[in-house]
C-alpha cells in the first residue's frame, strides 16, 4: 500500500515539478565548467594585465544600502560594495583569513585579545586617514548596531596611530573572521559629518574604486581611484552594477553585451549559454560562502503547530530533496541535510538520516496531535530560485495533510519578517562555513537579527559558546559536530534541502577577477582587467 501511495506521490509531484520549471522559467543553476572544458575554449593566452574598460556585471537584486554596513546584515550584496569598501582581512581558496587592511594580527586567547597592526598610508576616499581609530569607530559602530559577530567584545584599545588590541569577556576563536570578513571600512569622518541616511547611500571607503552614483532599481556605478594604496592597481576605469530583475530581460541584455557578466540567471539560460564558446560559467567550489537553501518553521510561536519538534521531524520526512534537486533546480546544486555541503569538514556522518518517507510523516503528525494534519502558510520570495520552489513544497506537504497556503511577499517585505515575526514556513537562506559557531549564531541563536522567530535550545545556544570559546582546531570540531546533531537530529531547527554553486555567467576576457575562487559573494575589483 505504501509503495502504491509513494508511487502516485511521485507522479503527482513529478507533473507539478515540471509545470513549476516551465512557469518559473528561474529554477537554479548549472554547475562549473571543467578545466578540460574551459580549455576548449576559443581564447588566446590573454598576456599580461592591461589597463582601461568598466566591468559591467547585471544582478536581479540591489542592496538596501551601500555605506551603512552594520544595516547590510545579509552577505549576498557584498560582491556590490567590495569595489569601494574594503575590510581588514581576506579569505583564501583554502578558507584561510589573510590580511588585506591589515598587515598581519596576533591572537592570545590567555590573555583574550586580538592585536591588529594595520598597513601605513592608506587614506579613505574622502582624504581622511585609515587608521587604529577609524578601525575601532567601525566595530563600535557594529556594537551600537547589536550585531552578533561582534559580540563578547570588553573594549578596544588605541595603542598607536597603526595598532589597534581588541579585548574580550571571553575567548572567541571566531571573532578574527567574523571582524576581518564583516566589517567594510566606511570613513568616520564622512558618517559623522553628513549623517547615517547619507552614507548609506554614498559609500566613502578604501577601495580601488569610489562610488560614483546610485539610480535605484536601475544602476551602481564606480569609478577608478586614482589615489588607491595598491600601487598600480586597479586596471579598470570603473565597475558598473544594471539592476535587471527579469530573467529574460537580463539574458538579453547579456548576449547583447551590454553586460559583461551576469549573476543569478535561471538554469535554463545558463545550461544554453554555457555552450557558446564566447561565453563561461564560473561557480563557487570550494565550499566556503555557499548559500544553502530550504525551509524553516515559525518555532517560536508556542501556538504554532511547528513549536512541536515531532512536527518539525515530519516536515524532514514530507519532501524529497534529492527529487527536488534533480528535477527542478536540475544541477548548481547538491542534496544536504545539515550546515553545509555533506562532504564538508564540519559534516556529521553519526546524525541520523530523515529520508523522504511519507508515512513516517503523517505518522509523526498523528503522535504530535494531527492526525487530519493543519492548515499554515508557506511565504514565498520572488525572484532567483525561490518562486519555483513553493509550489512543489506544497504539493509534498498536502500528501502528508499539511494544507500550506502560498503566500507572496515581496523582497522589503520578507526582510522584515525575518527580523521580526512570521506565520508558518519561511524560505531559508544562509551562508555556508565550517566555522559553525561563528554563522549559526548569526541564524539560530536567540543573539541573531535573522530568523528570530524560532526556538532556541538550550543545548544548541551552549554548543555555540562552546564552539566560540575553543583555543584548539580540536575542541572546536567537536563543538561542530555536537552542533549539527543538536540543530538537525534533537531540534529539527530547520529542513535544508541543498548547496548552490552560485553561478556566474560572464565574457572570456574577463581576467584575474577572483569570482567564486574562494569565498561567495567575494572577488577582487582591484586586480580585474579585460583583455582586448
Amino acid at each position: 500500500m505504501m509503495k502504491r501511495k509513494s508511487k502516485s506521490l511521485y507522479l503527482t509531484v513529478m507533473i507539478g515539478l515540471i509545470i513549476a520549471v516551465i512557469l518559473s522559467g528561474c529554477s537554479g543553476s548549472k554547475t562549473t565548467t571543467s578545466d578540460s572544458q574551459a580549455s576548449s575554449k576559443k581564447q588566446e593566452a590573454p598576456g599580461k594585465p592591461q589597463y582601461g574598460g568598466v566591468l559591467k556585471i547585471s544582478s536581479p537584486i540591489e542592496p538596501a544600502n551601500l555605506g551603512n554596513p552594520p544595516e547590510q546584515v545579509g552577505s549576498g550584496f557584498l560582491h556590490m560594495m567590495a569595489p569601494v569598501l574594503e575590510t581588514l582581512g581576506k579569505f583564501n581558496e583554502k578558507g584561510e583569513m589573510q590580511p588585506l587592511l591589515a598587515e598581519k594580527w596576533e591572537t592570545n586567547p590567555e590573555e583574550k585579545t586580538i592585536t591588529y597592526y594595520l598597513k601605513k598610508g592608506i587614506k579613505f576616499h574622502d582624504g581622511t586617514d585609515f587608521n587604529a581609530k577609524a578601525v575601532k569607530w567601525n566595530i563600535e559602530l557594529f556594537q551600537k548596531a547589536k550585531r552578533g559577530e561582534v559580540d563578547g567584545i570588553k573594549s578596544i584599545d588605541v595603542v598607536d596611530d597603526s595598532t589597534v588590541r581588541v579585548n574580550l569577556t571571553e575567548w572567541n576563536s571566531s571573532l578574527n573572521n567574523a571582524l576581518c570578513f564583516w566589517i567594510q571600512m566606511i570613513s568616520p569622518t564622512a558618517y559623522e559629518k553628513n549623517g547615517k541616511d547619507w552614507a548609506s547611500g554614498h559609500p566613502v571607503g578604501t577601495g580601488a574604486f569610489a562610488f560614483d552614483s546610485w539610480q535605484r532599481g536601475v544602476s551602481i556605478k564606480y569609478k577608478k581611484n586614482e589615489n588607491y594604496w595598491q600601487k598600480g592597481l586597479p586596471y579598470l576605469d570603473g565597475v558598473e552594477y544594471k539592476i535587471i530583475p527579469d530573467a529574460m530581460t537580463a539574458s538579453a541584455a547579456f548576449q547583447k553585451r551590454e553586460v559583461d557578466a551576469s549573476f543569478y540567471l535561471p538554469v535554463d539560460r545558463v545550461l544554453e549559454l554555457e555552450k557558446n564558446d564566447q561565453y563561461k560559467v564560473v561557480t563557487l567550489t570550494t565550499g566556503l560562502g555557499n548559500r544553502e537553501n530550504g525551509l524553516i518553521p515559525n518555532s517560536g510561536n508556542p501556538d504554532s503547530p511547528w513549536a512541536n519538534p515531532k512536527v518539525r521531524e515530519a516536515l524532514a520526512h514530507a519532501i524529497d530533496a534529492k527529487t527536488i534537486v534533480e528535477k527542478v533546480l536540475k544541477g548548481g546544486y547538491e542534496v544536504t541535510d545539515q550546515w553545509g555541503p555533506m562532504t564538508g569538514s564540519s559534516y556529521n556522518k553519526d546524525v541520523k538520516k530523515f529520508d523522504f518517507n511519507p508515512e513516517k510523516a503523517k505518522k509523526l503528525l498523528a503522535e504530535a496531535g494531527y492526525p487530519n494534519g493543519f492548515k499554515t502558510k508557506l511565504l514565498s520570495w520572488p525572484g532567483l530560485e525561490h518562486e519555483s520552489l513553493p509550489p512543489v513544497y506544497q504539493s509534498y506537504l498536502k500528501e502528508v495533510g499539511i494544507d500550506a497556503e502560498v503566500v507572496n511577499v515581496d523582497t522589503a517585505r520578507m526582510y522584515e519578517l525575518i527580523g521580526t515575526k512570521w506565520d508558518g514556513l519561511m524560505y531559508f537562506d544562509v551562508i555556508t562555513s565550517p566555522d559553525l559557531p561563528l554563522y549559526m549564531e548569526r541564524y539560530l541563536s536567540k543573539k541573531a537579527k535573522l530568523y528570530v522567530n524560532i526556538d532556541h535550545p538550550e543545548n544548541v545556544e551552549a554548543l555555540i559558546k562552546k564552539g566560540k570559546a575553543a583555543t584548539n582546531p580540536e575542541t572546536k570540531q567537536q563543538a561542530n559536530l555536537e552542533l549539527q546533531k543538536a540543530v538537525f537530529e534533537e531540534n529539527h531547527m530547520f529542513f535544508p534541502l541543498a548547496i548552490t554553486t552560485m553561478p556566474i555567467v560572464m565574457y572570456l576576457n574577463i581576467q584575474d577577477s577572483g569570482f567564486n575562487e574562494t569565498y561567495g559573494n567575494v572577488y577582487s575589483p582591484e586586480k580585474t582587467w579585460l583583455s582586448k
